[in-house]
C-alpha cells in the first residue's frame, strides 16, 4: 500500500524515506523482509540443493541496505550484508561479505527488476542474472541464471513472501 507520496508503506521506517528522483518506484514497492525456500537445480534443471532465505531491504534517501539469512538443512546458517547507491535511476551494489562483489540492478519494466552480479568464488568467476517479478503487494518470485567462468552452471528460483 503506498502513502500520500507514491511511497511504499514499508519504507516508512526510515527516517529518510527513498529519494525518488534517484529511486525507480519499483524498488520501493520491494521494500521489506521476503521469506521463501531457494531452490537451486543443475543445467538439466535436476534438484541440487535447496534452503530457507530471508532478505530485508531497506532505502534512505538514495542509499541501500540489504542483508540476506541462510538457514540451510543440516542447521548451518549465513549472514550476507550489501550495500548500494542509485545513480542515474540504477542501484550499483557492493559487499562487505564478498569483497570482489559487485552488481547493478535497474526497472526493466512490467514489474520487473533486473539484477547482474558478479564475485570469486572457488577460483572461479561467478556470474548471476536474476530478475525479480513482483506478482502482488506481498508476493515475489526470483530466478537466477548463474554462470562460473562463463560457462552456464545452474538455475535458482524462489518464490518469496513478505512478512
Amino acid at each position: 500500500m503506498k502513502n500520500d507520496l507514491g511511497i511504499h508503506e514499508y519504507t516508512v521506517n526510515s527516517l529518510h524515506p527513498p529519494d525518488l528522483e534517484k529511486v525507480p518506484e519499483i524498488f520501493t514497492r520491494n521494500l521489506g523482509t521476503w521469506k521463501g525456500e531457494f531452490i537451486k537445480t543443475d543445467t538439466r534443471g535436476h534438484f541440487f540443493r535447496s534452503f530457507l532465505s530471508t532478505v530485508s531491504l531497506w532505502i534512505e534517501g538514495s542509499h541501500y541496505r540489504q542483508v540476506n539469512n541462510y538457514e540451510y538443512s543440516d542447521g548451518s546458517r549465513i549472514q550476507l550484508n550489501f550495500q548500494g547507491e542509485f545513480e542515474n535511476r540504477m542501484l550499483k551494489l557492493f559487499s562487505s561479505s564478498y569483497p570482489d562483489f559487485s552488481a547493478v540492478a535497474w526497472d526493466a519494466g512490467q514489474d520487473i527488476i533486473c539484477y547482474r552480479s558478479t564475485k570469486s568464488e572457488d577460483n572461479a568467476l561467478i556470474t548471476l542474472a536474476e530478475t525479480i517479478t513482483l506478482l502482488a503487494d506481498n508476493h515475489r518470485v526470483r530466478s537466477t541464471q548463474i554462470f562460473k567462468d562463463g560457462i552456464f552452471d545452474s538455475i535458482a528460483f524462489i518464490e518469496e513472501m513478505r512478512i
